[in-house]
């Protein structure tokens, strides 16, 4: 059977065997299941647009910004079942998404099964898109399950009732409209796995009309937007293409090209594209073209940017970068000496784990610091609801990814406690408030004894403004 052959799916291809998925879940979970130890925690703008909200309301206002009507429409309605819902589906399909990739990488000889097998793992545990813990970010989730399973489906099968429903996933996924410029790979997977009869028109016409329709399928979809569900005049920047940041990612893209065929020629020490060339190439074309979107909305200000570990929620724009990172990483294990394999092998997989059990660490400290935070707002007496509050963080340490609290989130928990302010604010400082007081929140634990107690020891220590300014004059 040539490797042009597209099968239809069925249950003698033993689908989803032959991978580790015992070593995978295990090293997946250590990576992304500590939310599931708090559920119910909010973060970012969860405080803003699901906090205290109509059910209705984050699908609304992602209409209004130019998303399309099923944005939410799922989110809402596993909020009115729970928080819980969100975090235990995310788990899920991220996962999932690797078993589909696993499926697509079937479907090509440029892998071996051992090569195939580094790039899901690297694809699972990545430590990138740790903003997938918000749960406004779901609709990502989302569109990122259904991206790679309509992947799979068009390239595991012939029958076009499969291609209708693959088709249809894939335009739910454009919902997060990077995946409209994604969109090319699995559209040229498909056309490779044509290509050797595409020229005999009176064979091939179903294909053919899948070609076109794959190819049609943005573009409709962009027309559909700009007639149906437009963003409203206070949204019509978002998501719109600046010249400059397109500018900033084509060089990007070409940079990365030039450094990665570099590296590629160095290590080979020959013009001649030896497959491990091609899979770290094709890493790189993979990585580039996933940030590319998110420069040209001018997400990515600078490349710096897509490689800040502290970033707050920023790691979201990273969301597509997962596929180019595996295969970078798997072409530079194939081009370094056999004898260092193993250890780049272990290495890797190590680096991975052990940011994302940090990074994961520091979310479940930060949903435990969101409730002592509210008692110790309950116990306070210093709050006055005449006078402003002046917050003061330094337990960042205990803050995923480093974030900044929000005014919104530190309002949310201020009336969680059955307290009252006229302000809260993370920014600001006594000169802009004279008349505030300044809650310095602290505590008397280090980031580890307070992950193996759970008791993150925070106090406020509470100094009028006016006080701090005579003081210091």
């Amino acid at each position: 059977m040539s490797d042009t052959s597209r099968e239809t799916i069925s249950l003698e291809e033993n689908f989803f065997k032959g991978f580790p998925w015992g070593l995978a879940l295990v090293l997946y979970s250590l990576s992304w299941a500590w939310p599931l130890l708090r559920p119910n925690t909010l973060f970012w703008d969860d405080w803003v647009y699901i906090f205290n909200q109509p059910k209705s309301f984050l699908n609304q206002i992602f209409n209004d910004t130019g998303l399309p009507p099923w944005r939410a429409v799922l989110d809402q309605e596993l909020l009115a079942v729970g928080y819980w819902t969100i975090p235990w589906l995310t788990f899920a399909m991220y996962f999932a998404a690797g078993a589909f990739l696993w499926e697509i990488l079937k479907k090509t000889k440029l892998l071996t099964t051992k090569q195939a097998e580094f790039v899901v793992l690297i694809f699972l545990i990545a430590p990138v898109n740790h903003a997938r813990i918000a749960l406004v970010m779901f609709g990502y989730t989302t569109s990122y399950f259904f991206f790679f399973l309509a992947w799979m489906l068009l390239i595991r099968s012939r029958s076009n009732a499969i291609f209708v429903v693959s088709i249809f996933c894939f335009f739910w996924s454009f919902m997060t409209h990077s995946f409209l410029f994604f969109f090319i790979f699995p559209t040229a997977h498909f056309i490779f796995l044509c290509r050797d009869n595409l020229l005999e028109y009176s064979k091939n016409k179903i294909d053919l009309l899948k070609i076109f329709i794959l190819l049609l399928l943005p573009i409709v979809y962009l027309w559909l937007r700009y007639f149906l569900w437009r963003p409203t005049e206070e949204y019509k920047n978002y998501h719109k293409v600046s010249i400059g940041g397109a500018q900033l990612g084509f060089k990007v893209i070409v940079v990365g090209l030039t450094m990665s065929l570099a590296f590629v020629l160095i290590s080979r020490k020959s013009l001649k594209l030896h497959p491990s060339a091609i899979v770290f190439l094709l890493g790189s074309v993979l990585f580039t073209f996933g940030l590319f979107p998110y420069f040209a909305n001018s997400n990515f200000p600078d490349v710096i940017s897509v490689f800040a570990f502290r970033n707050d929620w920023g790691s979201r724009h990273l969301l597509l970068s997962p596929l180019g990172i595996s295969f970078v990483l798997c072409g530079t294990w194939l081009l370094i000496p056999i004898q260092l394999r193993k250890m780049f092998f272990t290495v890797a997989i190590a680096v991975c784990s052990l940011v994302n059990i940090f990074s994961g660490s520091q979310y479940y400290l930060d949903a435990l610091k969101k409730d002592q935070l509210i008692e110790l707002f309950a116990a306070n007496k210093d709050i006055n609801p005449r006078v402003t509050m002046l917050f003061v963080d330094e337990t960042k340490i205990f803050n995923g990814r480093g974030s900044t609290y929000r005014t919104t989130e530190l309002s949310s928990l201020l009336l969680l406690s059955g307290r009252e302010s006229t302000v809260i604010t993370g920014k600001g400082s006594c000169n802009e408030l004279p008349k505030g007081a300044q809650f310095i929140l602290k505590s008397n634990k280090n980031f580890l004894s307070a992950l193996t107690s759970r008791d993150l020891g925070l106090y406020f220590e509470v100094s009028p403004c006016s006080d701090i300014l005579t003081n210091n004059p």
